[in-house]
């Protein structure tokens, strides 16, 4: 029964978290998630993660998450294969597809802009780093997504050999965070002024 106990108050307290943060996200003005968003990336895009990545799994922000557009265009003229989560799931594990350019990316069913089914799937095992969005961090690496899993499952099922960038702002960044067996932690928690290591595993994507 303890254990039970622990596992509910853990629970509420995610619940109460998600809330104070989701608070602070919309009290973040759209010129300042642009302004501190171009420094972000600017940090991600300097990270050797993203550097020696062949393969990028980005999001399209949604209610104050991180812009992605920069790395995105930066991506496709570094020639690496760029790829987005479709809307629709089966079971708990994303899919992507990779686009060529912006053009290919359109509103789906969630009003969440993603690839047209034209598009080419990636299969998640293929990706080898993946640009996470979240409600929180910590500065080890935990992440607070918006509680449906989706993102977690699908890390779990990705290669051995990928890895993954949280991006944050500051605001984000909390000192401690209840976490369970299912929580995936990050490599990288990259914000607009610091990049914090989570994991900070070796980012040569060999196969292992």
């Amino acid at each position: 029964m303890a254990s039970e106990t622990v596992a509910q108050e853990g629970a509420a307290r995610k619940v109460s978290l998600r809330e104070e943060l989701t608070a602070r996200r919309k009290a973040m003005t759209p010129d300042i998630i642009d302004e501190r968003g171009l420094k972000v990336q600017a940090r991600f895009l300097a990270t050797p993660y993203y550097q020696k990545a062949r393969t990028v799994a980005l999001y399209a922000p949604i209610r104050g998450e991180v812009p992605t557009r920069d790395i995105l265009i930066a991506a496709l003229q570094d020639e690496k294969i760029v790829c987005y989560p479709l809307s629709h799931v089966h079971g708990r594990i994303l899919s992507f597809r990779a686009i060529k350019s912006e053009a290919e990316l359109e509103p789906g069913r969630l009003g969440v802009r993603e690839p047209t089914n034209s598009a080419e799937l990636i299969p998640v095992d293929q990706i080898d780093l993946f640009v996470v969005p979240g409600l929180g961090f910590t500065r080890d690496g935990k992440r607070l997504g918006r509680g449906g899993g989706y993102y977690d499952a699908t890390l779990k099922a990705a290669s051995a050999r990928s890895r993954r960038v949280g991006l944050a702002f500051g605001d984000q960044v909390v000192d401690t965070m209840p976490t369970t067996n299912d929580d995936v932690d990050m490599d990288l928690v990259v914000t607009e002024s610091e990049t914090l290591r989570g994991l900070y595993r070796d980012w040569d994507f060999l196969d292992t």
